[in-house]
């Protein structure tokens, strides 16, 4: 078994001079798509994308569930095809302190026992740049993280930054334009978390 370490295009050029019978993909939904139409179909896809969870009012195990949450987000640095990509929190949970107990639990991530590491496809101005667009918004806020890693010997064409979470309140979610970039897959250790109310929860059904 041969392995190739390359970006897409190079791999994508490769893979129409070999002219493989079949394609086994594991990754963005976006990629997923457009090598389905390069290659006529001819694709397993182990897909995924944009992923959501979400806490309803019924609170229990909010250790559990904010180490669960932890994991989720930022496991493998978040570059796993079912990383937690964004969080809706009823208000109910706030009552537990939920987000401070999830805060520690992310806090304890470090590159010394590696279970935060480098980005592979975003660079840290990149990353810098969306989140600076997503801080434009009304009452959207850094909760934790938001900041590039320090005494690093990660290469600057990749990224190194803390887990991040911003907090983005619901009310952005019934524009098209902002859920755009609110809904941004970033492939790395970050997430948005927002929060809403029962009567809200058609809201959040219909994002």
């Amino acid at each position: 078994m041969d392995f190739i370490h390359s970006d897409g295009k190079t791999m994508e050029s490769i893979l129409k001079q070999a002219k493989p019978r079949i394609i086994q993909f594991t990754g963005s939904s976006t990629v997923a798509e457009h090598l389905s139409k390069q290659f006529h179909g001819k694709v397993k896809i182990e897909d995924a994308g944009f992923d959501w969870k979400i806490l309803g009012p019924d609170v229990s195990n909010v250790d559990y569930v904010a180490w669960q949450c932890d994991q989720d987000a930022y496991a493998a640095t978040g570059q796993k095809c079912s990383a937690q990509s964004i969080l809706f929190v009823h208000k109910n949970w706030h009552k537990h302190n939920f987000l401070d107990i999830l805060k520690k639990q992310v806090e304890r991530r470090s590159l010394k026992d590696l279970t935060i590491g480098p980005i592979l496809t975003w660079d840290n101005k990149r990353i810098e740049e969306h989140i600076a667009s997503i801080l434009e918004l009304d009452g959207a806020k850094i909760l934790w993280g938001g900041k590039r890693l320090q005494n690093t010997t990660i290469p600057e064409r990749y990224g190194s930054f803390e887990p991040t979470a911003i907090y983005v309140p619901i009310k952005h979610f019934s524009s098209s334009r902002k859920l755009k970039l609110i809904c941004t897959e970033l492939f790395g250790p970050f997430q948005i978390i927002t929060d809403y109310r029962g009567s809200q929860l058609s809201r959040v059904l219909e994002t």
